[in-house]
């Protein structure tokens, strides 16, 4: 078992100076919370959006003193992915369209966890909000995939 089991998940972990509105995180803070690997890991997620689509924009975007302060990827006006910071792993909230849930769950990255955060997934009128964690390359794979995806179906609009 590792670190982060099911008894764990349901624990969250304070995010100050992450829910306090008047203070945008730095990433030098973001790492520090991180630790040494998922902060590797943020960064090569980060890098492997770049080199599939030049034009996302990375921005902090406050989510409310509950979500605190999240990092979103955009493009076309459009949310790509929002990112919220824990100590020893983040967290990725993406939106999927329901008319093409399948398709997405048919990536062969998908992890067995991925396919749990699918069906826990939060539903909306047209689309399902699956938010998954985030701390090893394995986790970044998958998670590139429903990006790689997501990239695909904002380029057709």
């Amino acid at each position: 078992m590792n670190e982060f089991t099911e008894s764990n998940q349901a624990e969250e972990v304070v995010k100050l100076p992450f829910n306090d509105r008047k203070h945008i995180p730095t990433r030098p803070e973001i790492d520090l919370l991180l630790g040494m690997l998922p902060a590797i890991e943020l960064k090569r997620f980060e890098d492997q959006i770049i080199l599939r689509e030049e034009k996302i924009n990375w921005s902090m975007y406050w989510y409310e003193s509950s979500a605190g302060w999240g990092y979103r990827a955009s493009f076309k006006s459009h949310v790509l992915v929002v990112l919220h910071f824990y100590k020893g792993y983040f967290t990725a909230t993406v939106s999927i369209p329901l008319a093409s849930e399948h398709a997405y769950l048919e990536a062969r990255e998908l992890t067995p966890a991925f396919h749990q955060y699918f069906a826990k997934g939060k539903l909306a009128p047209k689309a399902k909000f699956v938010t998954c964690r985030i701390w090893k390359r394995k986790d970044v794979e998958a998670l590139l995939s429903l990006m790689e995806r997501k990239l695909q179906e904002l380029r057709a609009k």
